[in-house]
């Protein structure tokens, strides 16, 4: 099987070889690093070597595929951005970014799978380290038991304390205070008799103005009219007793048979309406059924239509170019 990730490794390598030793051509465009990124997102190589069973056997490596696989996700990543600047320029470009993300997914999705089988086998591996280490603790002779001693019970009762008499001190003199001082009585204060002020005088009040009442502002008395008659209020009409609705041909006294007769044949008739409403709405529901897949299938030939002459759109670009390299 030929690796397509091979091929783009030596199509880089050609195009940045070329590039660092100053030939003539100009510098690896946008095209070009798209075409080098879609031949990346169809390889499935990494996936295909660390899938397979038992290839990640140890530990380290184990490590080293998940750092590897982490380093796939970043270059998927700026493949799709490769991808999708060139996409922005063709003629289907809704379709272009679709198939480029549905490649990105996929290889994600195969990278991821690796890490989860590296991080298996390192769980595995510390799994193995541990019941290596409890075999080899079960493996060892086991201590005796610590021989713990009875607590020794003394029978002999301990000697009273000794404890010296309190000394009584001797008595202290008390000590001498001094008498209080008794000063001389405090004079008192000379107080100046109030002075009586004169009475004030009332304010000048004038006595209030008596107006004369106000009259009424033209006020005419309220007429009083005569109570309104009702408005043509008839004897009520007595209609006779009414049918149950769409009951149609039942006689005007009719017996509790006939109106069960006429019942009936009412139901039946609302059940054949119903039945042929069903039928035309089944009807109808299949025709729009037909415009649809109809409108599906022109639609997918116009899509397979523009596809192919986006492809010869191409491959026009591309002879085009090829022939301006061969004149220059």
């Amino acid at each position: 099987m030929i690796h397509v990730r091979t091929t783009a490794a030596l199509l880089l390598s050609i195009l940045l070889a070329s590039a660092a030793a100053g030939a003539a051509e100009p510098p690896q465009t946008a095209e070009q690093k798209a075409e080098v990124a879609e031949h990346y997102l169809r390889d499935t190589s990494f996936y295909e070597r660390w899938s397979q069973k038992d290839a990640i056997k140890d530990p380290d490596l184990a490590e080293r595929v998940k750092k590897d696989a982490s380093r796939e996700l970043d270059r998927i990543d700026r493949a799709m951005e490769d991808v999708q600047a060139v996409c922005n320029s063709r003629f289907l470009v809704n379709k272009c970014i679709d198939d480029a993300r549905k490649l990105s997914f996929e290889r994600k999705r195969e990278a991821r799978r690796v890490m989860v089988l590296a991080d298996e086998v390192i769980r595995m591996e510390r799994v193995r380290r541990s019941e290596a280490r409890r075999a080899e603790q079960a493996a060892k002779p086991r201590q005796a038991p610590m021989q713990v001693k009875p607590k020794e019970v003394k029978t002999d009762r301990p000697e009273p304390v000794k404890i010296t008499p309190k000394k009584v001190g001797e008595k202290r003199e008390p000590s001498r205070i001094a008498p209080k001082e008794v000063r001389e009585p405090s004079k008192p204060t000379t107080l100046r008799s109030a002075e009586v002020k004169e009475p004030s005088k009332p304010m000048d009040l004038k006595p209030a103005e008596v107006k004369e009442p106000s009259k009424p502002s033209g006020l005419k008395p309220a007429e009083v009219r005569e109570p309104s008659k009702p408005s043509g209020m008839g004897a009520a009409e007595v209609r006779p007793e009414s049918l149950p609705s769409g009951m149609k041909g039942a006689p005007a006294e009719a017996s509790r048979e006939e109106l069960e007769k006429a019942n009936e044949a009412y139901f039946a008739e609302k059940q054949a309406e119903a039945a042929r409403r069903l039928e035309e709405a089944e009807k109808l529901a299949a025709e729009r059924r037909a415009e649809r897949e109809r409108k599906q299938q022109r639609f997918e030939k116009s899509l397979e239509e523009r596809s192919e002459a986006q492809k010869r759109y191409e491959q026009q670009q591309k002879e085009k170019q090829s022939g301006l390299a061969k004149y220059f």
